[in-house]
């Protein structure tokens, strides 16, 4: 891991399809695959098209479930049943960035959260992970945002 580098910048609009569910945290892992999956082909059948990168955003703090959304950027609001389709507003965030191996999100958190810890910043209710890499990426090569919202 080369560092998070955190910083605060401007994150553009955006438009959101995604699924939220509330999932024990050891199933995590298995859920994001068919859920993207199934967003995209969706997107698709909307007559919408991904155009961002694979997200999730978390409303809480995970416990032994976490509540999640997971879902893609589309370049219009669709209605797909069972799925949220969101008009992202513009906004100034904290950002980090993780490079590695998923299962090593937890340290690239904890060097953020210090930072955080240090700033007078308000955050909003949720954060964002945003997978920047294909998946087929090498997994030490893979790059994730780690972005909070301020209020």
């Amino acid at each position: 891991m080369t560092g998070v580098d955190p910083h605060i910048e401007n994150v553009d609009s955006w438009v959101s399809l995604g699924v939220r569910r509330t999932v024990p945290m050891a199933e995590l892992s298995t859920v994001f695959g068919p859920t993207f999956e199934a967003v995209a082909a969706a997107a698709g059948q909307a007559g919408a098209a991904v155009v961002g990168p694979a997200y999730s955003e978390y409303f809480s703090v995970p416990t032994d479930t976490v509540d999640v959304e997971i879902g893609f950027g589309v370049d219009h609001l669709v209605e797909v049943p069972g799925m949220n389709a969101k008009q992202r507003p513009a906004t100034r965030a904290v950002i980090g960035t993780h490079v590695g191996p998923y299962d090593k999100l937890s340290e690239s958190y904890t060097e953020l959260m210090g930072w955080l810890e240090q700033q007078d910043v308000e955050l909003t209710d949720s954060m964002f992970e945003f997978y920047d890499s294909e998946p087929d990426v090498d997994p030490n090569a893979a790059v994730t945002r780690l972005v909070f919202p301020l209020a």
